[in-house]
């Protein structure tokens, strides 16, 4: 008898694996429910520790549950420098879990206005103080400057320059905001590289499939340099 296959949203052929999509749904499902009821109930005992409870609580529970492992290369010390500016390539929707399960606590994501309206991700992310921003905007100093006195205030911003994940794994344009925010902060830009979480969940994929990511975290950069500069700064590491 001939196992049955799926097409993935990346144009591959994969077997059809019960246990890979119940382990998808749960790990899409059952996190933002868990970290929205943990939140509510250690915010009394004060938003950052509720906010960094609920990080931790709820990445470990949806790598586990996509049966996703994490190889982290490079100064990996570096992860808990606060303040500071993290930025990553986006290659995929697992990106958000991933980079907040390596950065971990103390720290404010951007993501896309329309997450805001995601029944289960928008009311986690808006707890957890995600800026959300229009991709018609950009990210430009109007949009990051709110972002300010969260650093001053000794947090981590984390944020991808690409603006928008990757839909064949090749690195798109950089925008500046990173670089604007490094600059008026004084916090080092400390790049994270994902070489292959696009294959865990690519563009427009319905399926995490379980796997290992590997990671590099690089030294801090300048933020005197160009977007091509950073941008080049990945392509090497990614080559």
């Amino acid at each position: 008898m001939r196992a049955r296959t799926f097409v993935s949203a990346g144009g591959s052929v994969m077997p059809f694996r019960p246990i890979i999509v119940i382990r998808s749904a749960l790990a899409f499902v059952l996190p933002p429910i868990v970290g929205m009821l943990l939140f509510v109930v250690c915010l009394p005992f004060g938003r950052r520790r509720a906010i960094n409870l609920g990080i931790g609580v709820v990445t470990r529970l949806g790598l586990g549950l996509a049966g996703i492992r994490l190889q982290v290369e490079g100064e990996a010390a570096l992860l808990s420098q606060r303040p500071a500016v993290f930025v990553i390539n986006h290659q995929s929707g697992t990106d958000p879990i991933i980079v907040a399960s390596l950065v971990r606590r103390d720290m404010v994501a951007i993501g896309k206005h329309e997450l805001q309206f995601h029944p289960l991700l928008g009311p986690l992310m808006k707890m957890f103080g995600t800026v959300f921003v229009k991709r018609e905007q950009g990210i430009g100093p109007q949009v990051l400057a709110p972002l300010l006195p969260a650093l001053a205030a000794g947090d981590a911003v984390v944020l991808a320059p690409e603006g928008r994940r990757s839909r064949d794994g090749q690195l798109q344009p950089f925008k500046p905001g990173a670089l604007w925010l490094a600059q008026q902060s004084g916090a080092p830009l400390i790049p994270i590289v994902l070489h292959n979480s696009g294959e865990i969940l690519p563009a427009k994929g319905l399926l995490m499939k379980p796997g290992t990511v590997r990671i590099t975290v690089l030294p801090p950069q300048p933020a005197t340099l160009t977007t091509e500069q950073l941008r080049q700064v990945f392509a090497r590491a990614l080559a």
